[in-house]
């Protein structure tokens, strides 16, 4: 079974930490993949306020430029639902795409300055002891420098950077519960009385069900309340009901104890 519709739709748990909240309206805005000039108000606001849930879920602290953001979107919410008196009225979004504009052009800038210097500690600076002893400048002949050499360099930098510093890990919300999942194979197996594991395996189409299934199966044969079976290598598997009488409190909570 899967899990209700509110947690299915809700936020994934991102490992991102956003700077401020123009820079998570930048995100969601990239990740619907609209125009930052026609922003829905609706959606990126019900998203926003989600992402703001999951933070407060996660006992992150929430910012008070986080919360005022969330109270000017659900502001700008209701005044996209009143009817426009004029054709030629402002529309209540233009302040805050200009916002959006300028965060975005000084978070572009900072990320060029951020690799321009990053690979200038990188490089090996040389050393020419002599020359800045006698306080003179060293004179490079432009015409000794290999570009290829200095291109391959610069390529060889960023690849060890880009290797030191992997991308940001994400870290999806399970779609099944495996406590479900027991729940309904014990039912199933009390009332057809033999049920056949592989078989119901190849049924399911999605990686992450046969494995909720198949760890609420282990489960179930550790507490005993079912039996597992089979004749000979690469059959089918069976399962029947086992010498314990579980109930859903005992599946979700108790221990069977190992003497019984």
């Amino acid at each position: 079974m899967m899990m209700p519709a509110e947690e299915l739709f809700s936020p994934p748990v991102e490992l991102t930490v956003f700077s401020g909240p123009l820079d998570l309206l930048l995100h969601l805005i990239r990740k619907n993949e609209v125009s930052i000039y026609d922003i829905p108000i609706f959606s990126i606001c019900d998203q926003f306020n989600a992402h703001l849930r999951s933070m407060q879920e996660l006992d992150l602290d929430v910012a008070g430029e986080f919360l005022w953001m969330a109270s000017w979107l659900l502001h700008l919410k209701s005044k996209m639902l009143l009817p426009t008196v004029a054709e030629g009225e402002e529309d209540p979004r233009d302040e805050l795409v200009e916002r959006l504009l300028a965060y975005r052009r000084v978070k572009e800038l900072a990320s060029f300055l951020y690799d321009t210097d990053t690979v200038r500690r990188c490089l090996w600076t040389p050393t020419l002891k002599t020359a800045f002893e006698t306080g003179e400048e060293p004179e490079l002949d432009w015409a000794d420098v290999d570009l290829r050499l200095l291109a391959e360099t610069y390529l060889s930098v960023m690849q060890r950077f880009a290797s030191a510093h992997p991308a940001p890990l994400q870290v999806l919300p399970l779609r099944y519960n495996v406590q479900q999942k027991m729940q309904d194979i014990y039912s199933r197996v009390l009332e057809d009385g033999l049920v056949p594991l592989l078989r119901h395996l190849h049924s399911r189409s999605d990686p992450e069900e046969i494995a909720a299934v198949m760890v609420a199966t282990l489960e179930l044969v550790r507490l005993r309340g079912v039996f597992a079976e089979q004749r000979m290598a690469f059959a089918e598997i069976y399962l029947r009901p086992g010498d314990q009488q579980l109930t859903s409190t005992q599946m979700l909570h108790e221990e069977i104890p190992s003497d019984t």
